[in-house]
């Protein structure tokens, strides 16, 4: 059924928005193999979202899932077999009702910067520092664990404003969500959240690029400057 009875959500057009971003993820650079995984919030409690062990940049509309929101209650999932990190996906909508949107991309960049200690700060680059000002580091955790979920949906609601639209992930690459007080049941706003939640990672994989040449050259200059003072 492409129209879902009772709202303004054309799920044809949603899936084609996700096989899209999916591509773009490719076509980036931000992912490889059956990495990465991308959500949207449907109505009466359910999600679509991408499969298991499949290239992202390469699915067809047929080959996305439907899940229950909360798997202990709602319909059994049709379709694929979703990822491990539905979790993740699950806990970020549970604790954040203006979250219509998740993308969760394993950056390259930024897993060479957690594993070398660095954390970049936001406020470096001025597209980060106005559209990111926030952005949560999660230490590492076991992947499709329970307990990394609770952590990064606790990272994306803090106690104090503003909410964070993406979280790092040490060796684990980044979460993005994407909600801006998006009408759920209209399918634009879906897709306009999905773009966000797109543009989120990206900027983070370009404060993150920028970070690691900034690092480079600094110990270039220090090098150079030491074997000039011998």
């Amino acid at each position: 059924m492409d129209r879902e009875q009772g709202t303004n959500l054309d799920e044809a057009a949603l899936r084609a928005a996700i096989c899209a971003a999916g591509r773009r993820l490719g076509a980036r650079g931000l992912i490889s193999a059956g990495e990465g995984n991308l959500s949207l919030r449907l109505s009466e409690g359910r999600l679509l979202t991408t499969p298991t062990g499949r290239h992202k940049d390469e699915l067809d509309p047929d080959d996305l899932p439907i899940v229950p929101l909360d798997p202990a209650s709602g319909p059994p999932a049709s379709g694929p077999r979703p990822s491990s990190d539905m979790g993740i996906h699950r806990a970020i909508y549970l604790a954040r009702p203006d979250v219509v949107a998740v993308a969760h991309a394993h950056l390259p960049v930024a897993m060479a910067l957690s594993l070398a200690g660095e954390i970049p700060d936001p406020a470096a680059l001025p597209e980060t520092a106005h559209f990111l000002p926030v952005l949560p580091f999660v230490a590492f955790g076991a992947m499709g664990s329970e307990e990394l979920a609770a952590r990064i949906a606790a990272a994306l609601t803090p106690a104090e404003p503003p909410l964070p639209g993406v979280v790092l992930l040490e060796r684990h690459g980044a979460v993005a969500v994407g909600t801006a007080g998006l009408d759920s049941s209209d399918t634009a706003a879906l897709e306009a959240a999905l773009t966000q939640a797109m543009d989120r990672l990206e900027l983070v994989d370009v404060l993150c690029r920028v970070w690691r040449d900034a690092v480079l050259v600094r110990a270039a200059c220090e090098q150079e400057t030491a074997r000039e003072a011998l």
